[in-house]
C-alpha cells in the first residue's frame, strides 16, 4: 500500500458514516413528519366534533360563518346589518 492509502481509508469510512447518518436522518424525519400530520388530523377532526356538538341547537351560519350560504339570516324582518352577502361583494 502506499503512503496514504490508511488517510484515503480512513476518510471514505469517515463519508461512509456521514452518509448513513444523513439517510437515517430523514427517514427519522419523515416518520416524525407522519406521525405530526395524523396527530393534527385527529385534533381537528376532534375539534370539529366539538364544535358540532357545541352547537346543538344554533344555526349552521352562527357556528360556522364562512361556510354560511349568503342572502337573509333566520330572522323574521331583518334589518340591512344581518343581510349576508358574499365577500367579494359591497
Amino acid at each position: 500500500m502506499g503512503k496514504n492509502a490508511e488517510y484515503m481509508i480512513l476518510g471514505y469510512a469517515a463519508m461512509a458514516v456521514i452518509l448513513l447518518g444523513m439517510v437515517v436522518w430523514v427517514y427519522w424525519r419523515t416518520v416524525m413528519a407522519r406521525r405530526e400530520e395524523l396527530l393534527l388530523s385527529e385534533l381537528e377532526a376532534e375539534q370539529h366534533v366539538d364544535s358540532v356538538s357545541a352547537a346543538v341547537g344554533a344555526m349552521e351560519e352562527d357556528v360556522q360563518p364562512e361556510r354560511a350560504t349568503p342572502g337573509q339570516s333566520g330572522m323574521s324582518s331583518p334589518t340591512s346589518e344581518y343581510v349576508r352577502t358574499l365577500p367579494d361583494q359591497p
